[in-house]
Formats: C-alpha cells, sequence, structure tokens
C-alpha cells in the first residue's frame, strides 16, 4: 500500500504544469525538461514532434501550450520539493525518521521538520513505490528491518543511572547503549 499525497512547493513553471496537468505531469516535465531554458510554442504553433509532445503526450502539451505558450520558460529541476515529498510519503507509510534520511540522503532533522505535522497512516513501515526527483523514474523503497537491541541487566542498571532525556533517546533509537558508553569513558 502507497499513500498519495500531492508535491508541495514545486518551483517556478513546475508549479504552473503541476497546476494544469498534475503531480505525474508535472514530475515528468521535470525529469525532461529541468534545468535547461524551453520555449513552449503557442498552441497554433504545436506540433507532433515538438520535445513536448514526446515527452509528455499530445493531451497535456495542449494543456501546456494553450496556457503557457508564445514564452521560453527556464525550468528548475524540482529535486528539493520532489525529495521532501518523499520524505513525507515514507512517514506516511509509516517509516521513521532515521530510515528515511538514510534512504533519500537527507539530514534527519530535515526529515523531523518536514514530517512533524503527519501521522502515520500505518504502525509498521510499508514497502512504497517513490518517483526519483532526477530522472522521473519510480523505484521501490523496503523499510529496513527494525533493530530490536536486547538490554542485558548490567545496561538496565547503566540507563536507570541516566537522565531521561538520554534514556528517551536510547527508546527511540537515536543513541545506542554503546555511544553512551563511549561518552562516559570519554568524561572520565
Amino acid at each position: 500500500m502507497s499513500l498519495r499525497l500531492p508535491i508541495r512547493n514545486l518551483p517556478g513553471v513546475l508549479a504552473d504544469v503541476q497546476r494544469l496537468c498534475g503531480d505525474d505531469t508535472a514530475v515528468r516535465f521535470a525529469a525532461h525538461f529541468g534545468d535547461r531554458t524551453l520555449h513552449i510554442p503557442q498552441l497554433s504553433r504545436l506540433r507532433d514532434d515538438h520535445p513536448l509532445v514526446m515527452a509528455l503526450g499530445r493531451r497535456a502539451a495542449r494543456l501546456i501550450a494553450s496556457q503557457l505558450g508564445g514564452n521560453e520558460y527556464r525550468v528548475p529541476t524540482g529535486r528539493w520539493s520532489m525529495s521532501h515529498h518523499n520524505a513525507r510519503i515514507l512517514r506516511l507509510n509509516g517509516w521513521q525518521p532515521r530510515p528515511i534520511a538514510r534512504a533519500l540522503a537527507l539530514h534527519k532533522g530535515t526529515v523531523d521538520r518536514l514530517t512533524a505535522d503527519l501521522q502515520p497512516a500505518v504502525s509498521d513501515p510499508q514497502p512504497v513505490t517513490l518517483t526519483c526527483p532526477c530522472c522521473g523514474r519510480a523505484y521501490k523503497l523496503t523499510p529496513p528491518p527494525e533493530q530490536k537491541e536486547m538490554v542485558a541487566e548490567d545496561d538496565t542498571s547503566f540507563l536507570s543511572a541516566l537522565p531521561p532525556l538520554l534514556r528517551a533517546a536510547v527508546a527511540a533509537g537515536d543513541l545506542t547503549i554503546d555511544d553512551l558508553r563511549r561518552l562516559e569513558t570519554r568524561r572520565t
């Protein structure tokens, strides 16, 4: 199950294409024409051999030409918006911030900020099909297996001596007991 969510904050002409034709067309538009200049002809001058028609299809190209035709546009890649969109999709599908950050090469703090307003729609992380922000192709991500650490008796006594904030970080998986032990040995 992969939940859908509209892409937010697409830059420049990508936002116009998204408004006219939807998210999928905007992603394909960015993949084909991103990081270059594109002349969109007026509707009456649009031909079947135009790159816009060949990349998006006649119907989408005609719609875009009818609204945006007659101008030259610097097309942004939209990678930032699409990468952040993918982080939100993964969070809705039950993924935790750290695996999202690793999968998408984002900082965990960025993932936390982007997904702060979202609650996962499912409790267990689900495999998700995402769109590559560079090439527009679909790819599937499978959640990493959850790693539950077995806490030994001496670890329990070590944890109980720690401040509540550090215990919460261990429980959330942000820190390990080994990390805390290394910090403890450096302090002494």
